[in-house]
């Protein structure tokens, strides 16, 4: 009884905290109407972070090609579209705002890249590739993929046949050679960003903070030289060292729950960012972009987001700001002295 007394005291007492003018009547029709001209401004919004990251990270990946080894495949600096690319709610959205449909349609054309030197644009219909029909549906994305690596297998000339309008072109391209390490946008607003092996991952928090283009090729060249010097897969090396530590230990009645595991995973975080640091400066410098602002870039994010180290984010396993600022201006001074004694820009590999 006394429970329910306090029950009835609380709702009684939320009642007089209630809102006391009369709501305004919303016609559910203009409701949607509303929602889907929302929908359309955030496709159009993640679509301009997306255009930036594509066009910044093109150059980064040709020019960092020396550093990939086996890792790289041909670029023609195009990416293309349909419906199926969007979650169902945002289809119609989709096909307002960028004409998107059931078929493939070019979605971005990086600048200078061979895709626009062929004359190829955004929003053209692709028709045919090297002869071939150009598949439809909701499994054309992965089919055209596939129908793409053979034509230009080897970085030889393709044919692309596209409509634009009423009229129908028939393009060559010469795709040129790149990091095979695809650089995708989230829809996050963290500021983060990482690499696995396979692919590299930016957070929009991250591409927002990016002042310049220069300073958004500084974390995409960092990404790009985790994955060029295999961190990851050293990483994993170490982690399994540490499992079978714990594995050992278990045998022996000790529970470790992971502990070995995690700390040998974490083994030499701080020299693998150091590394990625010093690498990228010098996948930077390969891309014919220019480096000196770089350092700059990391001691104003470590100023802006200092939670960033305390709480585990980006910057949580990296060396200190002070000595990471210091190695980078370093770097910066040893790339620049071998451009102009006109050395081979390579970095310098411990004996």
């Amino acid at each position: 009884m006394r429970a329910i007394s306090f029950l009835a005291v609380f709702f009684l007492f939320l009642g007089a905290c209630a809102p006391t003018t009369q709501r305004v009547a919303v016609d559910p029709k203009l409701a949607e109407k509303e929602a889907e001209k929302q929908r359309e401004i955030a496709l159009t919004e993640f679509r301009k972070d997306k255009r930036r990251l594509f066009a910044v990270s093109y150059p980064v990946l040709v020019g960092g090609k020396p550093l990939c080894g086996e890792r790289i495949a041909p670029q023609v600096g195009a990416s293309f579209s349909s419906i199926f690319h969007f979650p169902e709610e945002f289809r119609t959205a989709a096909k307002t705002v960028f004409g998107d449909g059931e078929e493939l349609r070019i979605a971005l054309v990086v600048p200078g890249a061979p895709a626009d030197k062929a004359g190829l644009r955004e929003r053209d219909l692709l028709l045919q590739i090297n002869g071939t029909p150009v598949p439809k549906g909701e499994d054309a994305p992965k089919a055209f993929s596939k129908l793409y690596s053979e034509a230009a297998k080897g970085s030889k000339n393709f044919t692309l046949d596209v409509r634009r309008g009423e009229e129908e072109i028939h393009l060559t391209i010469t795709p040129e050679m790149g990091c095979d390490y695809p650089v995708l946008l989230a829809n996050d607003d963290s500021l983060n960003a990482f690499a696995d092996g396979e692919r590299i991952v930016l957070m929009r928090g991250m591409v927002r903070f990016a002042q310049s283009d220069t300073e958004l090729a500084t974390v995409i060249a960092h990404e790009l030289a985790h994955n060029a010097m295999e961190h990851i897969s050293s990483k994993r090396g170490n982690a399994m060292v540490g499992l079978f530590a714990d594995i050992l230990a278990s045998i022996g009645g000790v529970n470790t729950q992971g502990t070995f595991s995690r700390l040998a995973a974490g083994m030499y975080s701080q020299e693998f960012e150091a590394e990625a640091d010093y690498v990228g400066l010098y996948i930077m410098a390969l891309s014919g972009i220019e480096i000196e602002g770089a350092p700059y870039f990391w001691r104003r994010m470590a100023a802006a987001h200092p939670q960033a180290i305390q709480q585990g984010g980006f910057l949580a396993t990296h060396p200190s700001t002070p000595e990471r600022f210091l190695a980078l201006e370093k770097a910066v001074e040893e790339i620049k002295q071998k451009q102009a004694d006109g050395k081979s820009l390579r970095p310098e590999i411990k004996k």
